[in-house]
């Protein structure tokens, strides 16, 4: 059973795009949660035992970011190489049908000779 759907290359790339700001986003949450979150620059005392594990924290969440930005920038490119193959596809069947019309259109023109009456 063939499905039949309607898919729009420029919508693709739009999605594409959004996928890519928001990927950006997550690279600026992890400079804030670096500089903010992992900020141990008053831990004194006791407090500065914790230095190695609010850093390593903030690190992991930092990788973690960038693991996530990386993915949606995996998928973005992805749709956009979708929208070129729909875009490619479509053209190539254009083609065949402008050369199908064409062969349609001499065959309409050629002389009738034979045949009953």
């Amino acid at each position: 059973m063939t499905e039949r759907f309607h898919v729009v290359p420029a919508e693709l790339r739009g999605y594409g795009e959004l996928l890519d700001r928001n990927a950006q986003h997550f690279l600026t949450i992890k400079d804030h949660a670096i500089s903010k979150g992992g900020d141990t620059a008053g831990f004194t005392g006791l407090l500065s035992l914790l230095v190695p594990v609010v850093t390593g924290v903030a690190e992991l969440y930092g990788e973690t970011l960038d693991f996530a930005n990386s993915k949606m920038v995996k998928e973005a490119q992805a749709l956009n190489k979708t929208a070129d193959t729909y875009e490619k596809v479509d053209a190539l069947g254009r083609q065949g049908l402008e050369g199908v019309a064409t062969k349609l259109d001499a065959a309409a023109a050629a002389p009738k000779t034979g045949g009953a009456r």
